[in-house]
């Protein structure tokens, strides 16, 4: 029987493997807990379309499972999971990281690096190795049967505030030199944000220097718009969702996210995803290693409620 409190709640995984705060056997005990739980994984689209009003599409006990960046360790360790459980999910992939190399063994020898490790290496060294190429994101959707949306095409990073937080390499992040372009022994170091929520400061001759909306704008709407044209090519179905980088969004990008053709985005915003909620910004529980099972299933309990998921929410606040 259909719930008027009905919510449903999405988890959110990124890097799944032995270097990972999260291993491969963690992420099966978790998926032997949604078994144990009665959930049943649904796609994006019947999210969308229970979220606009369509309460016949929904079961019982639903549940979306998602994975930010499309890491090569989802390839290896996730898919084979999935399919052994029966489920299905959602991917978002940083296009810019797409390459060509030939589809991966799920037994591969290739070592898996850690989420930052392959950050950096993609975005200072132009090695995408380490998330899944163009065969393998097809294959996810046409073979096994699970959706690819975009996270933008380059994951763009940049420092939010003009107050410095420390001074590299005391403090590291994976994005500081991609953001710097330059960054040396000794140099300050801001807090960072995604560089589509934030008009963000840029570092000029060793200062911070903020940038305009303007430049933000016409950012966002290449990021949005050639994500999603890539993944149409490649994946030859529509593109309708985005993971928002770090989460973040602000009135300036959810307007371009509607003017690119998008029917909804995901953030790492706490609360309801029950009916006519807001589709542009639907609510994630990010899973972490540190959380022992019994916080996953509390979790899924509360935020399949809308009264519970909406007391015990939390949103993101975008700070100037």
């Amino acid at each position: 029987m259909f719930s008027t409190f009905k919510s449903v709640p999405v988890i959110s995984y990124t890097s799944i493997s032995d270097k990972s705060d999260i291993t491969k056997e963690d992420f099966r005990n978790h998926m032997r807990l949604i078994a144990q739980e009665g959930y049943t994984p649904v796609t994006a689209v019947t999210l969308h379309d229970f979220m606009c009003g369509d309460s016949s599409v929904i079961p019982e006990k639903p549940l979306v499972i998602t994975f930010d960046a499309c890491f090569f360790d989802n390839w290896i360790n996730v898919i084979p999971t999935l399919d052994e459980f029966g489920f299905k999910a959602v991917f978002f992939c940083v296009t810019g990281f797409l390459h060509d190399t030939p589809k991966r063994s799920k037994r591969s020898a290739i070592e898996c690096l850690t989420r930052e490790q392959n950050f950096e290496k993609a975005l200072c060294g132009g090695d995408f190795s380490g998330f899944m190429s163009r065969q393998e994101i097809y294959e996810t959707v046409h073979e096994f049967g699970h959706e690819v949306y975009s996270a933008s095409v380059t994951y763009p990073m940049i420092f939010r505030s003009s107050s410095a937080t420390g001074t590299y390499p005391n403090k590291k992040h994976w994005c500081f030199k991609s953001v710097c372009n330059v960054i040396q022994e000794g140099d300050k170091v801001y807090d960072v944000g995604s560089a589509l929520a934030y008009n963000g400061y840029t570092i000029k001759d060793g200062k911070p220097v903020l940038r305009g909306m303007d430049e933000r704008a016409k950012l966002c709407r290449y990021e949005l718009e050639e994500s999603k044209k890539e993944l149409e090519y490649i994946l030859a179905r529509p593109c309708g969702f985005l993971s928002w980088p770090c989460g973040q969004y602000d009135r300036l990008s959810v307007s371009i996210l509607e003017e690119s053709g998008y029917k909804g985005a995901f953030t790492f915003d706490r609360g309801a995803n029950a009916k006519h909620t807001d589709v542009r910004i639907i609510k994630r529980i990010r899973v972490k290693g540190d959380k022992p099972i019994s916080w996953l299933k509390r979790r899924l309990s509360m935020y399949s409620n809308s009264i519970s998921a909406s007391l015990f929410g939390r949103k993101f606040k975008l700070k100037i």
